[in-house]
């Protein structure tokens, strides 16, 4: 595929140059601040949840549930 340069096609109604994002200091701070920790972080929090989850579910209380749901059948 090639392209001709020089045969006078005229570009109109261009975004170019438009959809530049100019991140200067301050806007990049001010736009780091807008995200929150979850965002942010997403691998690290699943770590801590998933971590929470299994203690939790490690608690010796559960052998009572698994008997009870057990005795119901």
């Amino acid at each position: 595929m090639k392209i001709k340069i020089g045969d006078n096609n005229k570009i109109k109604n261009s975004s170019i140059g438009h959809q530049i994002n100019i991140n200067t200091d301050e806007n990049s701070k001010n736009n780091h601040r807008a995200n929150s920790f979850a965002q942010r972080h997403p691998i690290l929090l699943s770590i801590i949840i998933s971590m929470a989850t299994g203690i939790f579910l490690l608690f010796s209380f559960w052998k009572y549930v698994i008997d009870f749901i057990e005795g119901l059948f």
